[in-house]
């Protein structure tokens, strides 16, 4: 597994920005917004060289960004896999590249903060601090 705190931090200080959208941009991956079920969520797909990832538009907002740092992840750890999907009742699968993605969109969207400020909140409670699902806290957290 790469050092993927660092890998956030590098590009958090290149670009500027903790927005996945303008950090997309900024390395080529373009991102649609299409109508799916409810079922799919998002993915990314690296064709010909072409880089995109593609978020339902149906869903909230917060969950959208939270999609778009999952696939980020992807675009940036495993660009020369394929496509990755994320579907409603696998947001957390097993598997490497998805727990990678996961660290990724972890690292990016709970920002860097005194763990002493943190350390009498519940995991629910830090979750909604940030905006984040609790499965994203555990994986910010674990080792």
């Amino acid at each position: 597994m790469q050092n993927i705190p660092l890998c956030v931090r590098r590009l958090v200080k290149k670009y500027e920005t903790r927005d996945p959208a303008k950090i997309a941009q900024a390395i080529g991956v373009t991102i649609k917004y299409k109508s799916y079920s409810h079922h799919t969520k998002g993915y990314f797909i690296n064709t010909l060289r072409n880089k995109f990832i593609v978020v339902n538009k149906n869903l909230p907002e917060f969950e959208q960004r939270i999609v778009l740092a999952h696939e980020l992840g992807h675009a940036i750890l495993h660009s020369n896999r394929g496509t990755y999907m994320i579907r409603e009742y696998t947001l957390f699968p097993k598997g490497i590249q998805e727990n990678e993605a996961n660290k990724f969109a972890a690292e990016f969207l709970i920002y860097d903060i005194d763990k002493n400020m943190i350390k009498d909140m519940s995991c629910d409670q830090i979750a909604q601090y940030f905006g984040v699902p609790k499965e994203l806290v555990v994986y910010k957290f674990q080792k």
